[in-house]
């Protein structure tokens, strides 16, 4: 086995999208499956992908032991989590990592979802041995893989993930929006689109993170990157956390990485438009005069690094 097997259960943003022309992307919200040569198993985010990793993890019936890696606690990143049938079993333990926000600690944020209110079954079901470990922008060690974290510009409280084992790197950030617009509309304490304040949308997280993020991207064999938006719907969604896929491109050729995933597919875009999108993609990096590889995302891929 190579140092990283990486395979992809869901790589829609915001919402499902079964249905005919979803079919060759794939229509389940954001998880990311990572297995590293050294035993460790982690799981990035747990969007409704995770119901297929969950029931393909019960067909080998062994014990399962991973990291839950959650980039934040939007809907498209956390309801697949009380369908992961693996959590109900007692053999297996889970530890869910993620930032707390402002007003909740991390354990409280994932059992708030399964409230009687919201679903008939509470985490209290889970049998599975499941810790929590709050964490911040920070670095620390899980089982001989290297992990760097960084806030990233989006609503509520988003982490971006880089992971180190061997000499690879794998960087996973799901959901962010650039920094570069001059105008006051987009400067922290200005006004938003829909006219609140860019602190109060992005919490304390809105900043230019230009640097910050080509330093966490940098050199990585594989970035795994928001690309939701055109550029035209960009400058009609500002503020809403998501990035354009041209902006995606020039970040990870400024990064130099050597392969780019483009993740997070807009719900209103079938796979002709992902096919697009990828198409485009391309041509810049081709107009750059660089050879990086550019791939989209889509459900079942496998990458091995």
């Amino acid at each position: 086995m190579k140092a990283f097997h990486i395979k992809f259960w869901g790589v829609r943003g915001s919402i499902p999208t079964p249905g005919h022309s979803t079919i060759r992307y794939g229509g389940n919200t954001s998880c990311v499956e990572i297995r590293v040569k050294n035993g460790a198993h982690f799981i990035l985010d747990a969007g409704t992908g995770i119901r297929e990793l969950g029931n393909h993890l019960i067909r080998k019936n062994i014990p399962v032991s991973a990291y839950i890696l959650i980039s934040h606690f939007h809907w498209d990143h956390i309801q697949g989590l009380p369908f992961f049938r693996p959590a109900y079993n007692p053999e297996n333990k889970f530890i869910i990592l993620g930032s707390d926000d402002a007003a909740l600690k991390l354990d409280k944020i994932i059992s708030f979802q399964m409230d009687p209110t919201y679903f008939p079954i509470t985490i209290e079901d889970m049998k599975a041995a499941i810790e929590f470990k709050s964490i911040r922008e920070e670095e620390f060690s899980l089982q001989g893989v290297n992990i760097e974290t960084l806030y990233l510009n989006h609503p509520g409280y988003a982490l971006g993930y880089r992971l180190k084992y061997n000499n690879h790197c794998i960087v996973y950030i799901s959901d962010n929006e650039p920094f570069y617009y001059e105008n006051s509309s987009f400067k922290t304490g200005g006004t938003g689109t829909q006219g609140n304040k860019v602190e109060e949308v992005f919490d304390t997280f809105i900043e230019n993170k230009e640097d910050k993020l080509i330093q966490f991207c940098q050199q990585a064999d594989i970035l795994i990157h928001d690309t939701q938006f055109l550029p035209e719907e960009y400058e009609e969604k500002k503020t809403w956390g998501h990035s354009p896929f041209n902006y995606t491109v020039n970040l990870a050729l400024k990064s130099r990485v050597k392969q780019l995933v483009l993740f997070h597919h807009d719900p209103d875009h079938d796979d002709a438009m992902i096919d697009q999108i990828l198409s485009h993609s391309r041509k810049l990096i081709k107009n750059a005069g660089k050879a990086m590889k550019c791939l989209a995302a889509r459900e079942g891929l496998q990458i091995k690094l």
